[in-house]
């Protein structure tokens, strides 16, 4: 299907959503995949359409340096376990927006930059709000249960390897350094969120994003793939 289609599709089925509190949407998938660029355009779209829209992501909610680096830099298990501050995440933006939450949030928890927690930006929601976030590791087991609607962004490691390594090329230096770091850390890690959470089986919609401007939707919400 055309982009604009997906994103339509998408949006249809978000708005379909009646909650007593607003509707938590992930978006999710490896490294480079995509799921930044896909949870964009549906806030975007969303926001187009009047509604109201809460977007953020799961890297303001890192942990500082001490602990996510505790494994050296290129670890992918450090990238995989250590990275992000899942219960300020969890305590802090997704229990406050959920079933009987207060609706007070906080949008961030950690300045990345500065390498320090940040005290306080608390922000209030309605209860029609939609919540936009997206992060790697977004449908591990302890968290996915804190999602009202989740999409899994399915890209081959081969092309989402180029894409990031050629987005990282000045960052790190060299697009061989990058290749290399999404190799051993961020795609290594990624193959272990895979292998331990399934997460494209637990979401309710698959995104394959091999072809950024022909994407394919699949449905797993009635326990088989349609295109």
């Amino acid at each position: 299907m055309r982009r604009s289609e997906l994103i339509e599709t998408l949006l249809n089925t978000i708005c379909d959503i009646h909650l007593p509190h607003p509707v938590r949407v992930g978006v999710s998938g490896i490294t480079a995949s995509g799921k930044t660029t896909l949870a964009n355009e549906i806030a975007t779209a969303l926001e187009y359409r009047g509604e109201k829209v809460i977007r953020t992501s799961i890297d303001h909610f890192h942990n500082p340096k001490t602990i996510r680096y505790k494994q050296g830099k290129d670890s992918a298990i450090g990238y995989y376990n250590d990275a992000h501050d899942y219960t300020s995440f969890m305590e802090k933006l997704l229990i406050p927006l959920g079933d009987s939450g207060h609706l007070r949030y906080q949008p961030a928890s950690f300045n990345l930059e500065k390498d320090e927690y940040i005290s306080s930006n608390e922000e209030s929601a309605t209860e029609d709000s939609v919540l936009i976030v997206d992060g790697t590791f977004l449908f591990k087991q302890e968290l996915i249960g804190q999602f009202d609607f989740k999409i899994f962004v399915e890209t081959d490691f081969e092309i989402a390897r180029k894409r990031g390594s050629k987005r990282e090329e000045k960052a790190f230096g060299s697009l061989i350094k990058a290749e290399e770091i999404f190799k051993k850390r961020y795609h290594a890690a990624s193959k272990l969120y895979l292998e331990e959470h399934a997460p494209q089986h637990f979401a309710d919609v698959v995104v394959n994003n091999d072809d950024l401007d022909n994407p394919i939707l699949y449905k797993n919400n009635i326990h088989k793939r349609e295109r």
